[in-house]
């Protein structure tokens, strides 16, 4: 029988590539966006008997908690943080695009000015960031059981 390997020490352990290092920037600048928005996004609800909820608020909860545990399991580089990152790096184009426009108010045409502008940059975002993710050493980098 084969005996368990001691985890690597810090020293061991190969530098975090670049993909995995950008990505971190997206999801703190986002959980940091998020946050100055929260604000608004809880005075955008309705809380009457009517409405006792909204789908923008149900789609912020959904995205902080899985930002929060993304963020924590990727630093921890766990196997499961590889399928987090790469789902959060597909929020880029409905965040971008997307929540501004409803949180602040826009006017119907700069809503599509806004839309026009940020859903190509958003998808570039994704993109890079899905593409980054996808190589081998940033596979690699989420390597704990």
């Amino acid at each position: 029988m084969p005996e368990p390997s001691a985890p690597p020490s810090e020293a061991q352990r190969s530098p975090i590539p670049w993909g995995v290092r950008l990505w971190f920037g997206w999801a703190f600048g986002l959980l940091a966006i998020t946050g100055l928005l929260l604000p608004r996004i809880i005075g955008f609800v309705d809380f009457s008997a009517r409405a006792p909820f909204s789908l923008l608020g149900l789609f912020i909860m959904l995205e902080l908690a899985a930002l929060l545990f993304g963020i924590t399991v990727a630093m921890q580089r766990k196997r499961i943080a590889y399928r987090f990152a790469i789902g959060i790096a597909v929020l880029a184009a409905p965040i971008l695009a997307g929540l501004p426009p409803i949180v602040l108010d826009f006017p119907a045409p700069a809503a599509s000015g806004w839309r026009a502008l940020f859903v190509p940059l958003g998808l570039a975002i994704t993109l890079v960031l899905v593409l980054a993710l996808l190589r081998p050493s940033s596979r690699a980098y989420f390597s704990e059981d």
